[in-house]
């Protein structure tokens, strides 16, 4: 899709500041497919606008974070046709109001009057202290030369932060809506790719529509079928990416190597039938914030889960949970408005926690997104995960019926999760690539 920018506001363009003017790209870049000068129409005159410059005043905050929002709303339309997965202004400005836990940096690229990409930066300060999540997004559209030079900007920028702050490992991602599915098991694919666009379909049925996957359609032609393509790969069994993917060779001309691929999916909640807890098992469900008599259960829980989660060749350091963490990542959901939906799973005679699942619906919106499900390890093979999760949609309909949808990112090479998700009813949309720049 074409680029339209929205143009800012004249008192928000005045915190902006000049584009170091050096005129060349970073010399390990080396991609051909884009210009080595970071020069060309609009380029001459961009700027830098960081939130820390406006974030003490309401309004200009409230404007930069939903430019932000825009950037990152197109891209999304562009990559994987699904918008809505953004992070929205309104989660972006309680984080950073509310979590003492995290360092974050936000700046926006402009030209002209216009918010042309923009930058993110989030660094964790309670584990993996040498770490940072980052993202550069660049607004579709917009001529070569400029597009190149924006990239430029905003990851010169990226890069200064975290020298700044110390970090030097750091972790991005990128979306594809189509997949080497001659690399992949009929598990890891799951169902045909499609968008579920939870339109209600003549008939009056409330379970959505799903419509043909639109990345086959921006395959080669010249190179034939999916499997003639350039593959990036990992271990086996851990998945590919199409190697020749615009998204992919930025990462990779920034110093950032592919280590791990996941499979996103979407859930149609009305379709998932309600089960029966067996004897012997009992189950809690709660909205909100996790019920105090659950602390400990959950702590346990979701330590489990960072204990053995698939990371792939990723450095990730597990994350300890305490039951005042859990109360403290309750308080931000919170913050940020959202409402989670969980279900815990107890064995019946001593209440030993067996497993849990978590919904996070963010406010206003028909759809959600599934966090951490775990069973310990003890209690793997017998069914309860997928237990877990009918139950949590059936909980997640009874308690807010407009919510139509759950999206969920699984490990390729994580094959039990992604046949238990299959069993459930969630529907392959594509692939997402982790990357990751320093480190081991």
């Amino acid at each position: 899709m074409s680029a339209s920018p929205a143009p800012s506001s004249a008192a928000l363009l005045a915190h902006a500041r000049p584009a170091p003017d050096d005129g060349t790209r970073p010399a390990e870049s080396g991609d051909p497919a884009r210009p080595t000068p970071a020069t060309g129409p609009g380029s001459a005159d961009l700027r830098l606008l960081r939130a820390a410059d406006v974030a003490a005043d309401p309004q200009l905050f409230g404007e930069f974070l939903d430019h932000v929002q825009a950037i990152e709303e197109e891209v999304l339309m562009e990559s994987i046709g699904l918008p809505e997965l953004v992070t929205t202004a309104a989660e972006r400005r309680a984080g950073w109001e509310s979590d003492p836990h995290h360092l974050r940096d936000l700046a926006l690229a402009v030209g002209g009057d216009a918010c042309l990409g923009c930058a993110v930066v989030v660094a964790p300060l309670r584990d993996n202290l040498d770490s940072a999540d980052v993202a550069v997004d660049v607004l579709p559209g917009l001529a070569p030369e400029t597009a190149a030079a924006v990239d430029d900007l905003l990851w010169a920028h990226v890069d200064a932060v975290v020298s700044e702050v110390g970090r030097t490992v750091l972790y991005a991602d990128e979306q594809h809506p189509d997949h080497p599915d001659d690399n992949y098991s009929a598990t890891a694919l799951g169902r045909p790719a499609a968008h579920f666009d939870g339109a209600r379909p003549e008939g009056g049925s409330d379970s959505g529509t799903a419509r043909p996957d639109p990345g086959a359609a921006r395959l080669d032609p010249d190179r034939g079928p999916n499997g003639t393509r350039p593959l990036r790969r990992l271990a086996p069994g851990h998945g590919a990416l199409f190697a020749d993917d615009p998204a992919l060779l930025l990462l990779e001309s920034r110093g950032f190597s592919l280590v791990q691929i996941e499979r996103f999916a979407v859930l149609p909640v009305s379709d998932v039938p309600a089960p029966e807890v067996p004897a012997g098992l009992r189950a809690h469900s709660w909205v909100g914030d996790v019920p105090a008599h659950l602390l400990d259960a959950l702590a346990h829980l979701l330590t489990v889960f960072e204990a053995t989660i698939p990371v792939g060749e990723a450095d990730f350091e597990p994350v300890v949970h305490t039951p005042e963490r859990v109360r403290d990542e309750d308080r931000l959901t919170r913050a940020r408005g959202i409402t989670a939906y969980g279900t815990v799973l107890l064995r019946a005679d001593d209440g030993a926690p067996l497993g849990a699942t978590v919904y996070h619906v963010g406010e206003g919106r028909e759809f959600g997104f599934q966090e951490s499900t775990v069973t310990v390890p003890e209690a793997r093979g017998r069914g309860y995960a997928v237990l877990l999760k009918r139950l949590n949609a059936g909980h997640l309909r009874a308690s807010a019926p407009e919510v139509e949808r759950v999206y969920t990112w699984n490990a390729a090479e994580n094959t039990p999760m992604l046949a238990i998700n299959d069993r459930v009813g969630f529907r392959a949309l594509g692939m997402t690539g982790t990357w990751q720049r320093g480190g081991g």
